[in-house]
């Protein structure tokens, strides 16, 4: 089967333009989080693989129109995507239909900048989010912070418990099948990453910083991806394919 290039196009969402659409072509999407900047700090949801999204496209395939979370294919839900960039990479599915292989959903503001990335190049109709991560773009009071020791054969453990940086203790992590800690430089930036997988597989990432080199590493960024962006050797996140997003925390002395 041949293949054509891709188009990728681009728009931004205000809060009118979703309803200014005389004619659009809507799609089931699934994902393993919602990206919803109602909640207060900007984060994703916390229930991986059970939610289905549902995207409105203009006719030309060129834009998001809207975004909705579907609850058992009974109800759904607008969700508020207000300030959102939408970037849809339009092409020849697996079934030789000109549709939108992906999606790209970017948001930021003055304290974070968080990125969600959807896919369906088998063209069955459900698009799986297979990245997102959210970056701090400043410290603030609840970022975690956390102490390593580097052992000599390279290893690193967990040597006090988690903290915000306003000294208070972080809320227990959910229980994690596996979770692997590695350090990596990369631009000549040191970073500590912590990886989980859970019971379903999917694999929970949060990057630290220690810029001023203090000992304490702060949590600059967090989020969720497929095994695309995991080292196989390591089991850890690959820092090379996510750097570009770690840029936003470059003002944050942690």
């Amino acid at each position: 089967m041949s293949k054509s290039k891709s188009v990728e196009k681009v728009t931004t969402l205000s809060h009118s333009s979703a309803l200014k659409a005389s004619s659009v072509i809507s799609t089931s999407a699934k994902s393993t989080q919602p990206f919803d900047h109602s909640k207060s700090d900007h984060s994703f949801g916390h229930a991986p693989d059970h939610d289905n999204y549902s995207f409105t496209f203009s006719s030309d395939l060129a834009s998001v129109q809207s975004l909705s979370s579907v609850f058992n294919s009974t109800y759904s839900q607008t969700l508020d995507t207000t300030g959102s960039t939408f970037k849809t990479t339009v092409g020849l599915n697996d079934k030789n239909v000109q549709a939108v292989l992906s999606v790209s959903q970017t948001f930021s503001d003055s304290n974070i900048a968080s990125t969600s990335i959807y896919s369906d190049k088998d063209g069955d109709g459900l698009y799986v989010k297979n990245f997102d991560i959210q970056v701090e773009k400043v410290a603030n009071a609840r970022s975690e912070q956390q102490k390593f020791t580097i052992n000599s054969d390279g290893s690193i453990t967990e040597t006090a418990a988690a903290t915000s940086a306003a000294g208070h203790n972080s809320p227990p992590k959910p229980h994690q099948q596996t979770e692997v800690l590695n350090k990596a430089t990369i631009g000549n930036v040191t970073y500590i990453t912590e990886t989980q997988t859970d019971p379903s597989n999917n694999y929970h990432f949060e990057v630290f910083s220690d810029s001023n080199g203090d000992g304490t590493w702060t949590a600059i960024a967090h989020g969720e991806t497929s095994v695309s962006n995991v080292d196989a050797t390591t089991n850890a996140i690959n820092l090379v394919g996510i750097q570009n997003y770690l840029a936003d925390a470059s003002a944050i002395v942690s």
